[in-house]
């Protein structure tokens, strides 16, 4: 961390408070909790992965309901990694056979074309904030990019962003403004900023953690005023005040300020990620979330500790943040129980707010879940 990095250092001290007062579950209550199914999201959160309960029978999509099933990959692969070093061909292919298996199209091109048009402003948000080692690798995003050229996208219509300008130069995302170039932005940036009349406004939070006493958390203006679609990329990762931090967390606290509010006991981020995404400027732009979990973190998060993380070679790819993120949720938890862990499910009931505000669906019985190797 470096010194002058104060968002990372609330952020350690936010979590440091919260695992002094977390009434952690043992190893045997954990187990007992998978076994009945009591507390997990929508009732499906067993030991082993989605797609190891639909193989093995355990979990079966309700064919009989007229609803759509919600279309989720995952892609894995062994080849990604060589060692320490990251075969971009591998991970290239992964994503392309990603995209083919969840549009159903024959080529990657045809693929990018059902989630963008031509004339799209296309905003590719990533997640910097665990520096080299634990943030969007940029292989996914030269991917991203390369897809939304085959699909008539022009450089200039393109922005990759976060909130901080410090944390993109520190895992790997120079700022980049050249006129008719992809860009590389924060809300931080000068001449950007956020949206004084765009904004979510709660009490629900604390009060002595509010900036500048605002009950205020404003959108930022690349949300508001540059981007028509979003594609979400958050990391595969703990988070110790909200159990996870995948796709709904990456998208809404990553998009307003005044968020470490929400973070301290009892509110654990939950209800304001939920409806903070709710809002028109996110909800009805974001088109497609592919979470990186080529290297994952199970504990200690969202910051990056090597003995929490692992290699996992992995990538869920769908348009519903919420299904992605129990999928998120149950991987860590199957992590954590590995490492003889307790579960953070009772820390994430942001998604379970998610699905109650209309945002996806946490129930993986509503989800057609398929899986890509590579």
């Amino acid at each position: 961390m470096k010194p002058y990095d104060t968002v990372i250092a609330d952020i350690i001290a936010d979590s440091q408070e919260v695992a002094q007062h977390r009434d952690a579950l043992d190893r045997r209550q954990f187990l007992t909790r998978l076994a009945t199914g009591v507390g997990g999201i929508g009732g499906a959160l067993g030991a082993l992965p989605a797609f190891a309960q639909l193989s093995s029978g355990q979990l079966q999509p309700d064919t009989t309901t007229t609803t759509p099933l919600t279309p989720v990959v995952e892609a894995v692969s062994e080849n990604v990694w060589d060692g320490d070093r990251l075969d971009e061909d591998a991970v290239s292919e992964l994503i392309d056979q990603a995209m083919m298996k969840f549009t159903g199209r024959a080529s990657a091109k045809e693929a990018w074309r059902d989630i963008v048009l031509p004339d799209d402003i296309v905003g590719i948000k990533i997640n910097p904030l665990g520096g080299p080692e634990l943030s969007t690798h940029p292989i996914i995003v030269d991917k991203i990019v390369e897809g939304l050229y085959g699909a008539g996208v022009l450089k200039k219509q393109i922005i990759i962003w976060d909130r901080f300008e410090s944390h993109l130069l520190n895992a790997g995302y120079p700022i980049k403004q050249d006129e008719g170039e992809v860009q590389t932005i924060a809300s931080d940036t000068e001449g950007i900023g956020y949206d004084d009349e765009v904004f979510y406004e709660s009490g629900k939070d604390s009060v002595n953690r509010r900036e500048n006493e605002s009950t205020r958390s404003r959108y930022s203006q690349i949300v508001t005023q540059q981007v028509d679609v979003l594609i979400n990329v958050p990391v595969l990762k703990h988070h110790e005040m909200a159990g996870v931090s995948g796709c709904l967390k990456n998208l809404a606290f990553g998009s307003v300020d005044n968020t470490r509010r929400f973070h301290a006991k009892p509110l654990y981020c939950n209800p304001a990620i939920a409806e903070i995404l709710e809002h028109r400027v996110l909800k009805d732009k974001l088109a497609l979330n592919i979470v990186d979990g080529l290297v994952a973190s199970f504990d200690r998060g969202p910051t990056y500790h090597a003995e929490s993380a692992w290699k996992y070679g992995s990538l869920f790819v769908g348009a519903d943040p919420v299904i992605l993120d129990v999928l998120v949720l149950q991987t860590i938890n199957q992590k954590r129980e590995e490492m003889e862990l307790g579960s953070v499910s009772k820390l994430a009931n942001h998604i379970n707010t998610a699905s109650a505000l209309g945002l996806g669906t946490n129930t993986l019985d509503q989800a057609d879940l398929q899986r890509v190797e590579v």
